[in-house]
C-alpha cells in the first residue's frame, strides 16, 4: 500500500494542486481504501507537518503551503508555485518580476502570495473565469494587486488585496477602465477579496486619468 504521504500527494495533484480539507477528504476516500477510523487526523497532521506554513513544521521536506493560515483549512503544492513563464518578447536587460510591453512595460509583481493565489484558483480569472492555455499544456494567469502597491496608494500585499485576472482583465483594472463587482468575482475557499480594496478601486481607480 502507498504511504499517506504520496496518497494526499496524489489527491492534491488530482484535485489540480489545492483544495480544502473537505475536498481532500473526498478524494483521499477514492484512492485509498482501508482507512482507520481516525484517518482525517492523520491527513491534517501529516499536511501540518509538512509545511513550513505550520507552526507544527518539522523541518525536512516542504511539501505544502497555506494562504490564510491554519484556520481557513486550504491547502496547497508548493511544487505547484513555480515562477510565472517569461514573454518571449522580454527585452534583454529588464529584470523580473516580468514587464509585458503595452505602450509601456507594465510591472508584473509574481510574489509569492500572488503564486500561491493562483494555485487555489487554478489560473481561472475571477472576473471571466478564463485561463489562458499555453502550448506547453500549463496555464497563465497574472495576480493584480487592487489597491496598487506603492506610493501613492500604498496597498499592501496580502490575500485580501489580490484578485487573479485573465491579460485583458489585468490591463482593464490597472487602467481603471472597469468597475469590480464584490458579489460577481469568483471565489475558491481559502482566499477572500477585500471589500475595502474594491471600494478603494471603484471610488480611487476607476476613471482616473491615464
Amino acid at each position: 500500500m502507498s504511504s499517506w504521504d504520496d496518497d494526499i500527494l496524489k489527491a492534491f495533484e488530482n484535485l489540480g494542486g489545492s483544495a480544502s480539507y473537505d475536498s481532500l477528504y473526498a478524494e483521499i476516500e477514492r484512492i485509498r481504501s482501508n482507512l482507520p477510523s481516525s484517518w482525517k487526523s492523520v491527513v491534517r497532521r501529516r499536511i501540518q507537518d509538512l509545511s513550513s506554513d505550520s507552526a507544527g513544521f518539522k523541518g525536512g521536506r516542504d511539501l505544502f503551503f497555506s494562504v490564510e493560515g491554519l484556520g481557513a483549512g486550504v491547502w496547497g503544492l508548493r511544487s505547484y508555485l513555480g515562477e510565472t513563464p517569461k514573454a518571449s518578447d522580454l527585452p534583454e536587460g529588464v529584470e523580473e518580476p516580468g514587464r509585458a510591453y503595452a505602450l509601456t512595460y507594465r510591472v508584473l509583481r509574481d510574489t509569492v502570495l500572488a503564486r500561491k493565489i493562483k494555485v487555489l484558483h487554478q489560473d481561472r480569472c475571477q472576473i471571466c473565469g478564463a485561463a489562458v492555455q499555453l502550448t506547453d499544456g500549463k496555464t497563465y494567469s497574472e495576480a493584480h494587486h487592487i489597491i496598487p502597491l506603492g506610493k501613492p496608494h500604498n496597498g499592501s500585499d496580502k490575500p485580501g488585496n489580490v484578485i487573479v485576472l485573465c491579460p485583458n482583465h489585468h490591463v482593464l483594472c490597472d487602467y481603471g477602465a472597469i468597475k469590480l463587482d464584490y458579489e460577481e468575482l469568483r471565489t475558491v475557499n481559502g482566499h477572500e477579496i477585500s471589500k475595502e480594496s474594491i471600494k478603494y478601486h471603484n471610488d480611487i481607480i476607476l476613471g482616473r486619468p491615464l
